[in-house]
């Protein structure tokens, strides 16, 4: 892990950004683009999402790019644990290729902009502009594509969801949100072990069996009860 960096931000418009991918050649590719821009500066470059965390719980920064495929901990648990601890953050994947499923799970983690390591060196600095001046950026046609068809099967009705309680609702909120069973019950308070008898019985009705798939069903589900 390398938190060196030694451009000079004009105040104006600076930005700070850490980048996390597990190949060298790629950070120190990404760093000399990034500080290209004057005022722009990598503050850390990670080859392990771990190391990432533990620079973001120690200092600032604006944007994290980070790649989708990772050892040990990939892309999107990276984002999950991110928004998890409450990093108001933005984040940007920069990756080969992505899945409808992971999309839909990137859309839910609140993912500012999304690159494909194919496009142009310069469609990554206009990304991270829209980015930090508060925009989403999703450009490449077939990930428009992807989203038009993630947006249409959530427009469809999710079998079950009309028979969650409200309490079953708020656990699936917080669930998908990846905060883990004893933080919800603390939000909630309840149990550990009531936390995990809500979920076997919200599984159930939705017939799902994992965190994932309950996170891809999260923005179907009501504020209120049917």
């Amino acid at each position: 892990m390398d938190t060196g960096g030694g451009h000079v931000a004009d105040a104006a418009i600076a930005l700070r950004a850490i980048v996390v991918d597990d190949h060298r050649i790629v950070l120190d590719g990404l760093r000399r683009l990034i500080e290209t821009v004057p005022g722009w500066e990598v503050v850390a470059t990670c080859e392990r999402a771990e190391d990432a965390l533990q620079v973001l719980a120690d200092r600032s920064a604006d944007i994290v790019i980070a790649d989708l495929r990772m050892p040990q901990m990939d892309g999107l648990e990276f984002i999950r644990r991110v928004r998890g601890h409450g990093k108001r953050i933005a984040v940007i994947i920069l990756t080969a290729d992505i899945a409808d499923d992971q999309i839909a799970e990137a859309m839910r983690l609140g993912v500012n902009g999304i690159v494909l390591k194919e496009q142009a060196p310069d469609t990554l600095l206009d990304c991270i502009g829209a980015v930090a001046a508060g925009k989403t950026y999703f450009q490449d046609q077939a990930l428009r594509s992807a989203l038009d068809r993630i947006r249409t099967q959530e427009a469809v009705q999710t079998p079950g969801v009309e028979l969650l309680t409200q309490r079953e609702i708020e656990v699936s909120r917080l669930a998908a949100s990846g905060i883990r069973s004893k933080e919800i019950g603390a939000k909630l308070g309840i149990s550990p072990g009531t936390v995990k008898l809500h979920l076997h019985s919200i599984y159930s009705k939705l017939g799902i069996s994992t965190r994932v798939e309950l996170a891809n069903l999260a923005n179907r589900l009501p504020k209120s009860p049917a």
